[in-house]
């Protein structure tokens, strides 16, 4: 009998073989052990396809390092709004007014979701990285709420609290399904859904395929430094490694206030605070609240 790994690789070259297209594949590469081992996987199924990967200019430095070094065929894109101008976290701050949370995490559109607009879209997204993405997301994921119309009574695809519908069953008939809706809405193929942290190491050590060093120093996930998604632990962490990013932090938190002052945003309802360290300790939920003492060689160093 075939090992479980073996399996997993085996139906994740199907999808991808199932669900190619004549122009290419679109991977969305961010350089992480799911990314990597989903670009062998494409280079396994001899499919044709392109890799990018979105500058969000909160990234590792040693991530970036990384994909400049071992991975030379993928595209760098920087983000980019309507006028031509680069995006990035420091300016997206002031614009919005606000850091992203939890609940508005503005960033993650803005700096990576952007790119393959038209193309099969295909992700390193795994269930067993998080509740929010086994509640979001499928073998296929389209983006739309429309095509809740066109899918209704199909036991197939499951309705995302974000307003598309996931493919949990990729037969004959829902693929078809799936070529009509992907040229009109956000549609994205996740190979390895299924994959637990386990084979996708065991795959890495199999394949020798280079990963990031910062997985040997005690790093589960590579994500934006400072992402709210994150454990606070985990960002003061990252933090503490790569204080420079603190400091652009409170620059852009600084900037924000500034920006909501010309606006007059400030009022009594402002609850995050009146100065870029006592927002950044709001950010972080660290329990110092507006107005408490800090010794000043922890927090004054980055003016």
């Amino acid at each position: 009998m075939p090992s479980e790994l073996t399996q997993k690789i085996d139906m994740a070259l199907k999808r991808i073989e199932t669900f190619q297209r004549p122009e290419g594949l679109y991977l969305a590469f961010s350089g992480g052990k799911d990314s990597v081992v989903t670009k062998r996987l494409l280079d396994m199924a001899a499919v044709q396809y392109d890799a990018h990967y979105r500058v969000t200019s909160v990234d590792p430095p040693e991530l970036v390092r990384f994909i400049r070094d071992q991975y030379g065929d993928v595209d760098r894109e920087v983000p980019r709004d309507d006028m031509g101008e680069p995006i990035t976290m420091w300016n997206l701050i002031p614009r919005k007014l606000m850091p992203p949370t939890r609940l508005v995490r503005y960033c993650c559109e803005e700096l990576k979701e952007s790119g393959g607009e038209g193309r099969m879209t295909v992700t390193g997204v795994r269930w067993a990285e998080s509740k929010n993405r086994e509640d979001n997301q499928g073998v296929v994921t389209i983006m739309s709420r429309s095509v809740h119309k066109e899918l209704d009574g199909n036991t197939d695809f499951r309705p995302t609290r974000q307003g598309g519908v996931m493919l949990m069953n990729d037969n004959d008939e829902n693929r078809k399904l799936v070529e009509f809706c992907y040229r009109r809405h956000k549609t994205t193929l996740n190979p390895i859904i299924d994959w637990t942290d386990a084979e996708i190491w065991q795959f890495i050590r199999q394949e020798k395929i280079p990963y990031c060093c910062l997985y040997d120093e005690g790093f589960h996930r590579l994500g934006c430094i400072g992402c709210p998604m994150a454990t606070r632990h985990g960002r003061s962490i990252e933090f503490a490694r790569w204080p420079k990013y603190k400091t652009a932090y409170l620059h852009a938190f600084e900037k924000m206030i500034q920006e909501r002052v010309q606006r007059g945003k400030i009022d009594g309802t402002w609850r995050m605070g009146t100065d870029p360290m006592e927002i950044f300790h709001w950010w972080m939920q660290d329990g110092v609240m507006p107005g408490q003492f800090v010794m000043e060689e922890f927090d004054d160093d980055w003016r």
